[in-house]
């Protein structure tokens, strides 16, 4: 599974020979995607990636996930999803990170793009969602640029190693999106 975005960007399933590229990605912006990524730290050698890069197969090829690498001029440079899809519902929730080498250049922008234009043009969703830490201003530049809509701010929603933080809740209809592009 792939979705070309542009010459230089595409969206596409990790293979399980691709582990210790996943690791050493991690591994060298671990402080970084600690910071809001409550997994980081139970990721601790290459191997731990080979049985998640199947399960991520696995749930993409069963509908219930589109886990995908996000690959910059054929690098891999973070990840970029659909982390949970409810299809009776048509809707979808968003998930990325991004090296911090990749950062600056308009990457993951363009990437959750087609990745919504995708999810609503051939999967046939009808609301994408994207939960970002309140705090987490990087990530939330990302929806508000899109023009999603912030629809609540859920209290204590995740737990992240010591202490739980507050999210907020941003959507996207597919009528609202296809108003706007």
């Amino acid at each position: 599974m792939t979705i070309k975005i542009d010459d230089t960007l595409e969206l596409k399933q990790v293979q399980t020979d691709e582990y210790e590229a996943l690791y050493k990605l991690v591994d060298s912006n671990r402080t970084q995607l600690r910071e809001w990524l409550p997994w980081v730290d139970y990721m601790s050698s290459p191997g731990q990636y080979v049985p998640i890069i199947k399960d991520w197969i696995e749930m993409n090829d069963a509908h219930e996930s589109k886990t995908l690498g996000v690959y910059y001029n054929g690098e891999l440079a973070g990840m970029c999803g659909f982390n949970r899809i409810v299809g009776l519902s048509r809707r979808a929730e968003i998930g990325y990170w991004l090296a911090e080498a990749y950062t600056g250049k308009g990457i993951m922008n363009r990437a959750v793009t087609g990745l919504i234009d995708y999810g609503f043009d051939k999967m046939g969703l009808h609301r994408i969602e994207i939960v970002a830490g309140v705090e987490n201003k990087k990530s939330r530049k990302i929806p508000e640029r899109l023009k999603f809509k912030q629809e609540a701010v859920m209290k204590d929603y995740e737990f992240l190693y010591d202490h739980y933080h507050d999210c907020a809740l941003y959507r996207m209809l597919k009528p609202e999106w296809l108003t706007l592009n």
